[in-house]
């Protein structure tokens, strides 16, 4: 479902025509910014001009000045600091930017460490003892982590080692006794959404002013992969790292890091795509501290070395998240496929890759994931959610039964005793079903803007003024409503589709499989990035197609698409097809009023749905079903694409003839009513012959499909006689479509009785 922003009021309107005039920007730019909450004249000059101008004075953030106090004496006293990161970009990129900004300030003895994912998230005690008992610290100071560990901070100053907490995640009940830094706690500075890398930074610039900003590029790094939105400070941070990259003044970790990625357009979405999983591998992969040692290391051969290592555990990383993914994802349609939640276990699986294999599996199903790894008894889980529920508040609810867990609204993490799985998942499942109703897991898209006129290249040119884009401010998107749109391969086999429409012109990589449905008669809304490319000084634009939403209405252009897949399913056979009568099928779709998940309703006469009202309130679509989180939908001409995961398939009128063979549990389908009156299709031989020399007389035809052509012509018969004879004619080879044209093939010379749908209606007549 694409849901478009808020509608403009009458105040709005008037608010895009000044800002409009006053920033000479176009009014669909204004309407964007409106749109993000950017509404009146100083807060649109702010966010066109993000910058370190903009930057808040590091003393307003709450605990910066006890934290500089404490830091000035363990300078003064030649103490040694520990500084103790995490295993991510953020906690690597916070742990080199701490080390190096105390070195630089003058303490003299900084030891940094970052904990491997086996080790666990945040601080622990056996890695504590390991550490005091090699450095001897007088101080401990956290990055990116150590808010939730109370226990750890006291156990630490039992053992005679002050401690400072600097953190960004949110605030648990009990709060570490020690010198805290952390966003989330109110104070004068007022902006709560600083990664941890950020927060290091604000201590940085309270440290050193604005020498800290060399810094810029690895806080920007570790905001763009920390998903932190690119709002208030954040998205002054990142303009200044990408400028300062883009300058070429990047440390020479970052610069090599780049290279090894070959990201030539640096941007913030290309650090996010490239660079950043490229440090991620490494934690993820079980060694965090090659990631560690490149960013602090100076020496050009080991920076070269470890960022050949990151990219090599990229490539590793990438291969066993397929093999993960394909595992969880069976698991899940085998057990979890009817869950609000899915919560799932594996002893195999990498700890370090669960939390990517979780997202993915939340946006592809639409439904909070939680997917753990058993360690010796212990349950290390990573949870990832959709926008309409908070997990780490549902999490809180249940967290009786764990031993620590930590996190934010869309992602967090779990530890917990084996014995206590169960319980601890029925819990929660529990939770989920009394708090959420299924409309929270209808998948939304949103889009910007819907386009109803020309969409110039000067408008997409000015689209770059929102950047940096990323999360909070993400890239504008677009949709174009219509129904007819001419949709052809860019090249002969090629898997890419190019789309003509009134507005602008379309690419769809990897869209192929869409054809038919780009060209069918229902509505469409095509959501698309747009993007202006440059080849020998000439400017082009070109829209990126990023999904297609369908809206399936009775019309006589879909009922004839339905028609006309209902006579090509004639080809195969199965013996694990149910025919049940009509009562039986009438009981199933009452007990899927109970069940939301698992069943696909497929149909080829749009009238047959009358029968049912109850369906009438799932999602209806044509061909395939949209609805990748399984959820109960209708199908119009259901083909074999797209069913995976779902239990069965019910069909509530019969095709031409047998179905074809779908991967699912079970198959039903209605024994006595076929979806149209097939007897009633002519199939002399002279109303063949009469329709063949009409049909030859039209080559060149512009038309994409039989049914694109049978609306279009009149003929003299009936539209659904013309598209059976057109699909014959198409199967035995003397008419087919090219390039949104009717073609003739003159040398082929056949009998209609060699056609198995001529044959399939022919047998319908005795």
């Amino acid at each position: 479902m694409i849901v478009l922003s808020d509608k403009k009021t009458e105040y709005d309107l008037k608010q895009i025509e000044l800002l409009s005039k006053k920033f000479g920007l176009f009014p669909e730019t204004c309407e964007i910014l409106l749109n993000r909450g950017i509404k009146t004249e100083s807060e649109v000059e702010y966010f066109l001009n993000p910058g370190k101008h903009h930057f808040a004075d590091p003393f307003t953030l709450g605990g910066v000045k006890e934290v500089v106090d404490r830091l000035d004496l363990a300078r003064n006293n030649g103490e040694t600091v520990i500084v103790y990161g995490d295993y991510d970009v953020d906690g690597i990129t916070a742990t080199t930017v701490m080390t190096s900004v105390l070195r630089e300030y003058g303490v003299e003895t900084v030891i940094p460490f970052v904990p491997e994912r086996a080790d666990g998230y945040g601080l622990n005690t056996d890695t504590l003892d390991k550490l005091i008992e090699e450095y001897f610290p007088d101080l401990i100071i956290t990055v990116d982590c150590g808010i939730s560990c109370y226990k750890e901070v006291e156990y630490i100053k039992q053992l005679g080692v002050d401690v400072i907490v600097t953190d960004h995640h949110e605030l648990p009940e009990t709060l570490p006794d020690c010198p805290i830094v952390n966003c989330k706690i109110a104070s004068e500075y007022g902006f709560t959404w600083l990664c941890g890398a950020g927060v290091a930074f604000k201590i940085a610039c309270a440290l050193m002013g604005k020498k800290a900003y060399k810094y810029l590029d690895l806080v920007a790094l570790a905001t763009i992969a920390d998903s932190m939105p690119l709002i208030g400070e954040n998205r002054d941070i990142v303009y200044e790292g990408v400028k300062f990259i883009k300058e070429g003044n990047a440390c020479l970790p970052l610069k090599e890091l780049i290279g090894v990625s070959n990201l030539r357009d640096v941007s913030s979405t290309g650090l996010a795509f490239t660079v950043a999983p490229r440090v991620n591998a490494a934690g993820r992969m079980g060694d965090a501290n090659s990631a560690l040692t490149l960013m602090l290391s100076k020496d050009s051969q080991t920076i070269n070395r470890l960022a050949i290592k990151l990219n090599e555990y990229n490539q590793a990383r990438q291969q066993e998240c397929d093999v993960l993914y394909r595992s969880a994802k069976d698991k899940l349609i085998s057990s979890s496929y009817d869950k609000k939640i899915i919560i799932l276990q594996d002893d195999k699986w990498n700890s370090g890759l669960v939390g990517i294999i979780a997202a993915r599996l939340v946006e592809e199903f639409s439904r909070p994931v939680i997917l753990f790894v058993n360690n010796d008894g212990k349950l290390h889980g990573s949870a990832r959610s959709i926008d309409a529920i908070n997990i780490y508040e549902a999490i809180f609810n249940c967290r009786a039964r764990l031993t620590d867990f930590g996190g934010h609204s869309q992602a967090a993490g779990i530890s917990l005793d084996i014995s206590q799985y169960e319980a601890f998942k029925k819990d929660l499942e529990d939770y989920i079903d009394k708090t959420y109703d299924y409309s929270c897991f209808k998948p939304k898209k949103t889009v910007d803007l819907q386009i109803n006129k020309h969409f110039s290249l000067a408008f997409a040119k000015q689209l770059s003024l929102l950047e940096p884009f990323g999360t909070g401010n993400k890239k504008p998107t677009f949709s174009i409503k219509t129904t007819d749109v001419l949709a052809l391969p860019m090249k002969a086999g090629s898997s890419h589709l190019s789309i003509k429409t009134n507005f602008i012109d379309l690419l769809y990589f990897n869209g192929i499989s869409q054809k038919d449905l780009l060209s069918s008669g229902a509505e469409k809304q095509i959501i698309f990035e747009p993007n202006v490319s440059v080849f020998n000084n000439i400017e082009t634009l070109k829209g990126y197609v990023k999904d297609v939403d369908y809206v399936i209405e009775p019309s006589k252009k879909i009922t004839l698409e339905s028609f006309r897949q209902s006579l090509l399913t004639v080809f195969n056979e199965n013996d694990d097809y149910l025919f049940v009568d009509g009562e039986e099928i009438k009981k199933i779709v009452d007990d899927a009023e109970n069940s939301h998940f698992g069943t696909i309703f497929a149909l080829y006469n749009p009238d047959t749905l009358e029968k049912y009202p109850s369906l009438k309130s799932l999602d209806t679509s044509l061909y395939e079903t949209f609805n990748r989180n399984l959820v109960n939908n209708v199908v119009l001409g259901l083909t074999a694409n797209n069913v995976n995961g779902y239990r069965r398939v019910v069909y509530l009128d019969r095709p031409l003839g047998a179905v074809k063979p779908i991967s699912v549990n079970e198959t039903f389908i209605i024994r006595e009513r076929r979806a149209f009156n097939y007897s009633r299709l002519q199939t002399e031989k002279s109303v063949f012959g009469d329709l063949f020399k009409k049909i030859r007389d039209k080559e060149y035809f512009k038309a994409e499909s039989s049914v694109d052509f049978a609306l279009k012509c009149d003929l003299g018969y009936s539209k659904m006689q013309v598209v059976f004879t057109m699909e014959v004619f198409i199967e035995l080879g003397i008419f087919y479509f090219n390039k949104g044209y009717l073609r003739y093939n003159p040398t082929v010379k056949t009998n209609l009785e060699l056609s198995k749908i001529y044959s399939e209606v022919e047998k319908l007549k005795y």
